[in-house]
């Protein structure tokens, strides 16, 4: 078994460790006119800003090569006896690029030089790595409304924002940074870096950086450098920029004002609230020359962000238990029924409907009638005649940030060089009270903070050989704190005075909050809170070795997580009309039943949730070890050929309170022989009920076994890639690599681990019997299903017994992504390259995000065969005696022992001791993308530049398909609903007007000052629109094509709530039925003024929806919904103008 130790051992018996790089090569061939190989001549690497130059000396063949080269442009000069010299200008060197330069050298004088000054097109013929980089020129002209660079990831056609919306990808929104697809399911599993420096923390990043501050970004879809790893397949990285010899800087603000904004939302009409401050600068320069940089940057916000409430809340009949007025879409009176006069025969159910549609008020729950208080009054009549969505408002998300970063480089001597950086944010959140009373949900209070370091060492051993040593920090802390939306203990006990059942889930709460209450989608208060402090050490590096047509490089690498994380949740208290409908059986909620009548009952059932989470300090390590030899076959086919291996330790807690796994081999002592629970007679009548197994020990962790489950230590990643040189202008590269996702990148947050059964607890409300409620709102937890107390692991094997658990496998298969890339490039024509590329990701025991989450894709271990439901229906809900009534706390702990009936279901399962069991991280989940990409790009030159993309895909996914399928274990692959075609452009233009430009360029100085210097960006992004996915319904004919019509978006007449106890028949979704279209352009218009000869000021206009068109999200797919259908909100806000004033010197 592999351990900490021993590989730490390893790591300090060796200085070499794996650096997943930023830094470019600049590698290629001396030659003379003949073509012949030039050797032994030498080659130098000049950086035009910092002067900083590095020579090497061409082997046998004529071959040269830099690599750990800084993003920058750089001159290189190559000169041999007998030659004159050759000089190479203007070379881009970008992050993570790989730059041919094949110097041609002709005999004379070496005083006779041939200067190239033009920067040439760059084709990628030394790796068939798959990428797009977005350049400084780029970055400082694009809008970029969130100021968050790892936003133009999207940029790249293959990139998908899996966030929220774009405009709300802002840095310090830590899932915003990893929020993306690259090339299939990648989001939140993504390698994100600054500088090569790792600043990822489970699913989430930690800091980024200004925009002013950024030099380029890349986004990697397939980097077949075995170098690279740690996620999914995509690789995320700014590199920032660094000190030179010259002074440089500059000041900033950005402002918006809501007069020069439209309406965000169309839907709502509520005022555009936004209101932005942003100022900041920049400033680097020498501390010697040629040898110490340094460079600054800092940016502060005080932003309000626009948000939009909409909800269906009671008007005041109904808050009185009158719904005599309480109508159908088409006028009729929607009746309300009395749970508790439900009558069950056979399939057949009645109930008494309240006398007059009204509920008498000595019929109110006491705690209902105390939170009615607190919930305020519609402010419209609502959409029709239901008075479906009668609240609507706007209000504002505040947040106050900085951020400050710094980077410093130092050339100690011309083989070691060192830089190290330090970077910190602060951000403060808040939201205004719109209900005006504590049960408005507080959705943004708090804060969010990060902190991050790094230090890059660069030592040239000999003119063959480099090394590379690296270390990072990552420091984050994302904490819910909101002042005004505190409740307390003392509040709490107003809502149930008399009856304090939450204290001994609250006692060590350091703050209590409004419950959660969710009233037929009417939300309030905020039951679950979080406390998240992650921390993540890198030590990582690697060694160059240049050796005839070989580059070698090889390393190792480790990084360590800590986590301290609480997500307490006092309740979650939901309310539907299915309680006060005609039946409990699909009833129609189109006719009849009302949440607010169920509310002002106070009926309660098992969807009840209250919560007592006790806080975790998880642990994990991550190791890697590397070897890869780009192999130049001859000048125009190299091999890029690698080899990785990883090992990631399973989660492990400092106080040892996380679980392992449920053992359902292990037979429980009491249970056994004349010990057996005596079942109840019905369940012997239910013919193919299978015989319950009374086994079940709950293993917890250990100091001699800390880990959550067993860790794979098989992770051979092979990389393999051809990169062919057609001709000087064409590059023909295939690659394929393998990657291992982190399990820890799966979990996403420790709180996702699988409960910290008995440290923390969980309860639900009684379940309903036959449609009678069992429990009601003042009295959650009575005797008969008491709330269950965390009692540590005292409980032993007993664990859970009588309830619901949930565990890893122990052995779970690491998912594995394989992804293959077919690319041509070309050099077409002024200065423009294109590549199509085919893509290809197969994932392998994966954990999909929507099945399962990020928590883990499960197998239902305690299942009850559904055929037993199709075949009995309302008879299995029949109640019948629970054989576990009465058993002592110490050897059922859970709540099914307070009950002295249960439905016979129950009784059904393979383990009817327990409630729902789940194992999580099945394996053989597939995963299939499919891709055909097209790319346009020019760099900036004669003015103007642009980058066109076009991704064409095709995704899906194993899943159950229906509850039979689950049964049986069965997957299905299915379709993914994202967009299937995207599309993205982005440009920038110096407009062709005033002195050294095509029209005016001899005008009068007044007149240039009024017409020159101006520019325009702009980024346009489309897609086809997702597809609608449905639930089981019946179906009655062919739904076509969606009509795309905002009130009746698709032909909703086909689809009929599914019928009772039937297995699911329709498809997930249609080919014809997609949401909306989304498309958006984004510009700036830009002017320059020259104020001195170092002082510049720019002027600055960005329009973010600039046509102001409003793009309807995705139409309602609740078939029992009056608005079924049809289209009710926005995905976009509407125009906003941000103007900015930066002056550079």
């Amino acid at each position: 078994m592999i351990t900490t130790r021993s590989v730490l051992l390893m790591l300090s018996a060796s200085a070499l460790m794996l650096a997943q790089d930023y830094r470019g090569r600049v590698q290629g061939v001396v030659s003379d006119a003949s073509s012949a190989a030039v050797p032994m001549a030498t080659v130098t690497l000049q950086n035009t800003n910092t002067q900083v130059a590095t020579t090497r000396t061409t082997d046998e063949s004529g071959r040269y090569l830099f690599d750990f080269v800084e993003p920058g442009t750089y001159t290189l000069t190559a000169e041999s006896s007998g030659f004159g010299k050759f000089v190479k200008e203007n070379i881009q060197v970008l992050v993570r690029s790989d730059i041919t330069v094949n110097p041609s050298l002709r005999v004379g004088d070496v005083s006779q030089t041939i200067t190239v000054s033009e920067s040439a097109v760059e084709i990628q013929f030394n790796t068939t790595t798959l990428g797009q980089t977005i350049d400084t020129k780029m970055l400082k002209e694009l809008p970029v409304l969130a100021r968050n660079p790892f936003t133009l990831a999207l940029l790249d056609p293959a990139v998908v924002n899996r966030y929220s919306d774009i405009s709300k990808r802002n840095p310090f929104y830590q899932l915003s940074t990893t929020g993306v697809d690259v090339g299939g399911q990648t989001s939140g599993r993504n390698e994100v870096q600054i500088d090569g420096s790792p600043i990822g923390v489970g699913s989430r990043g930690s800091y980024a950086p200004p925009m002013d501050a950024v030099q380029e970004f890349t986004v990697q879809q397939n980097s077949i450098d075995a170098e690279s790893g740690f996620s999914a397949g995509g690789v995320l990285n700014v590199g920032m920029k660094a000190g030179t010899n010259e002074y440089h800087g500059s000041l900033y603000y950005f402002g918006r004002n809501p007069k020069f904004n439209a309406v965000s939302n169309a839907f709502t009409r509520a005022p555009n609230v936004v209101r932005n401050h942003v100022g900041g600068g920049t400033f680097g320069g020498p501390i010697r020359r040629n040898r110490l940089f340094t460079f600054f940057t800092y940016e502060q916000w005080k932003n309000r962000q626009p948000y939009t409430r909409v909800m269906t809340l009671p008007t005041a009949l109904e808050r009185a238990g009158d719904f005599s007025r309480t109508l159908t879409k088409d006028g009729a009176l929607r009746p309300v029924f009395d749970p508790i006069t439900t009558q069950t025969s056979g399939n057949v159910v009645t109930r008494t409907p309240f006398p007059g549609n009204r509920i008498p008020p000595s019929r109110f729950d006491p705690t209902s009638r105390l939170f009615l208080a607190d919930i305020w009054e519609p402010n419209n009549p609502g959409d029709d005649l239901t008075g479906v969505n009668n609240y609507r408002t706007g209000y504002a998300w505040f947040l106050n940030y900085w951020n400050f970063s710094n980077r410093t480089d130092w050339n100690i001597t011309d083989k070691w060089k060192v830089f190290a950086r330090y970077s910190v944010i602060r951000t403060r959140l808040d939201n205004n009270n719109y209900g005006g009373t504590v049960a408005t949900t507080s959705d943004n209070g708090g804060l969010m903070d990060a902190l991050n370091g790094a230090f890059d060492s660069v030592y040239t051993l000999s003119a063959r050989s480099v090394l590379n040593f690296r270390m990072g920090v990552v420091y984050s802390e994302d904490e819910y704190d909101s002042a005004w939306a505190k409740l307390g203990e003392a509040g709490l006990a107003r809502y149930w005075p008399g009856n304090a059942w939450y204290t001994p889930y609250t006692k060590d709460s350091p703050a209590v909050y409004y419950p959660n209450l969710n009233i037929g989608g009417a939300t309030f208060g905020k039951g679950s809170w979080w406390s998240y402090r992650p921390r993540k050490y890198s030590y990582q590096g690697s060694m160059g070795h240049d050796r005839n047509r070989h580059y070698l490089k090889f390393g190792m690498a480790y990084r360590h997580a800590y986590e301290y994380s609480v997500l307490p949740n006092l309740g979650a208290f939901p309310f539907t009309a299915n309680m006060t409908a005609e039946t409990y059986n699909a009833p129609n909620l189109l006719l009849n039943g009302s949440a607010w009548a169920t509310f002002l009952l106070g009926y309660i059932d098992n969807s009840l949730n209250a919560q007592y989470v006790s806080p975790r300090y998880t642990e994990q390590d991550q190791y890697g070890v590397f070897f890869q030899d780009d192999f130049k076959l001859n000048r125009r086919v190299t091999l890029n050929l690698g080899l990785r291996w990883e090992y990631e330790t399973a989660p492990s807690e400092r106080l040892r309170r996380l679980s392992r796994f449920l053992d359902l081999t292990n037979p429980i002592p009491e249970f056994q022989g004349a010990n057996r629970p005596v079942m109840p007679p019905q369940v012997a009548a239910i013919p193919g009920a299978v015989q319950p197994t009374y086994n079940g020990a709950w293993i917890y962790t250990t100091d001699q076994n800390k880990g959550l489950y067993n860790a794979s230590a098989r992770n051979f990643l092979p990389r393999l890639g051809v990169a062919i040189r057609a001709n000087d202008r064409t590059a023909v590269r295939i690659g394929y690599a393998r990657y291992a996702v982190p399990l820890m990148s799966v979990f996403g947050y420790s709180w996702r681990l699988p409960a910290t059964d008995g440290f923390s607890a969980i309860s639900n409300g009684p379940p309903q019997l036959l449609g009678v409620p069992q429990g009601v709102f003042s009295n959650p937890f009575p005797a008969s299903n008491p709330l269950v107390l965390p009692k540590g692991n005292s409980e032993g094997r007993n664990t859970n017994l009588g309830a619901a658990a949930t565990w890893s496998a122990q052995n779970p298969k690491t998912p594995m992504n394989d992804r293959v890339n077919f690319t041509v490039e070309r050099d077409l024509f002024m200065g423009f390259k294109g590549d199509v590329t085919f893509f290809m990701n197969f994932g392998h025991n994966m954990v999909p995000e929507g099945q399962g989450g990020n928590a883990g894709f499960g197998t239902a271990r305690n299942m009850i065969d559904p055929q037993l439901s199709y075949t009995h229906k309302n008879n299995l809900a029949v109640p019948v005696t629970n054989p576990f009534f009465g058993l002592p706390a110490s050897l059922m702990p859970g709540q099914l022992r307070g009950q002295r009936t249960v439905p016979l279901s129950t009784l059904l399962r393979p383990y009817p001791q327990y409630g729902d069991l789940t194992e999580t991280f099945r394996p053989g989940v597939e995963n299939r993308y499919k891709a055909l990409q097209m790319r346009l790009q020019r760099r900036f030159a004669d003015g103007y530049s642009i980058t066109w993309g076009y991704n064409y895909n095709r995704e899906s996914t194993g899943d159950y398909f229906n509850a039979p399928d689950q049964y049986a274990d069965r997957l299905t692959m299915i379709p993914a609903a994202l967009p299937r075609h995207r599309m993205t452009v982005g440009t920038t233009n110096d407009l062709p007007f005033g002195r050294g430009q095509k029209f005016g360029s001899n005008i009068h100085p007044v007149l240039n000052a009024i017409i020159g210097g101006w520019s325009t960006s702009s980024i346009f992004m489309w897609n086809s629109g997702s597809f609608l996915r449905f639930g089981q319904l019946d179906v009655t004919g062919d739904p076509g094509k969606a009509t795309r019509e905002w009130s009746r978006w698709f032909n909703t007449s086909v689809f009929k709530q599914a019928t009772p106890f039937t297995p699911r028949t329709n498809p997930f979704q249609y080919d014809g039925i997609t949401g909306p279209r989304f498309w958006q352009l984004d510009t700036t218009l830009s002017k320059n003024f020259a104020l001195t000869e170092r002082f510049k000021l720019e002027l600055r206009f960005e329009g973010y929806n600039l046509t102001n068109s409003v793009m309807p999200g995705n139409p309602v797919l609740n078939v029992v919904s009056t608005q079924f259908g049809g289209i009710t909100s926005q995905v976009n806000y509407g125009r906003e103008v941000q103007y900015t004033l930066r002056i550079h010197f």
